[in-house]
């Protein structure tokens, strides 16, 4: 395995197709987690029978994603949840087939467009009692929520070093100035954005920041990475280690 794996590098290579998604999904996990093998994906045969029991035809897309990684818990379901094949159900017009943890919101794909190889992705929230909102657009691409759905489910896995506090008005510009950012939205063009408006990531040795606006979340390869960034950005922070 190389030991070059330059983030910033390869997301801007991900976003430009499927092929290139998996290929950047498979190195973060052997680069970041452990790597991926045959046994980490559902087989022809369980994605065959949820098309049956569903009565739809997967999109080529969602049976690429589920056939690399979809039996990697650890990949996909720390924080929200990316649902088994057995789980997988249609419900307001859509296929879901992500839950954020606590029940607040569904992700789906649209029944209209199931029939894209790479359909959009849209999520809608729960205002209360099970009672669920209009569906939003999320990502314009399944394949795109896969690279955003690995990198912020990385920040949730609880055998690495990860921390999480509040963004206060000092944090975005000492960010900005020591850290390298990832492709934006607005750096890769909006049919190829891999993150929801308002969600932003960086790296450093060893280390990847997503700041949600509200929060800053860490996650690092190594300790003395966690230790750097609670020296560089010195605040409140949860240490989950």
């Amino acid at each position: 395995m190389s030991t070059r794996f330059d983030l910033c590098e390869r997301v801007t290579l991900a976003v430009h197709g499927q092929g290139e998604t998996w290929n950047f999904i498979r190195d973060f996990a052997s680069h970041w987690v452990t790597p991926l093998d045959e046994s980490d994906g559902n087989s022809e045969s369980v994605l065959s029978a949820t098309e049956e029991r569903l009565g739809i035809a997967l999109p080529e897309a969602f049976k690429e994603a589920y056939a690399l990684f979809g039996c990697r818990s650890d990949l996909t379901r720390n924080s929200e949840h990316l649902l088994e094949p057995a789980a997988l159900y249609l419900d307001h017009d859509a296929l879901i087939f992500r839950h954020e943890n606590q029940g607040a919101a569904l992700w789906g794909i649209r029944l209209a467009d199931l029939q894209h190889a790479d359909p959009p992705v849209y999520y809608c929230t729960c205002i209360e009692n099970n009672v669920m909102d209009e569906w939003e657009p999320w990502l314009g691409r399944f394949s795109l929520t896969c690279l955003d759905l690995i990198l912020w489910e990385s920040l949730s896995d609880s055998r690495m070093p990860i921390e999480f506090r509040e963004c206060n008005d000092e944090d975005i510009p000492l960010i900005e100035q020591l850290y390298f950012e990832l492709p934006s939205s607005s750096q890769v063009g909006s049919d190829n954005s891999y993150t929801p408006f308002g969600v932003r990531w960086f790296t450093g040795t060893d280390l990847l920041l997503c700041v949600t606006g509200a929060d800053l979340r860490v996650r690092t390869r190594t300790r003395e990475a966690l230790w750097s960034i609670r020296e560089t950005l010195p605040g409140d922070w949860l240490d989950e280690y």
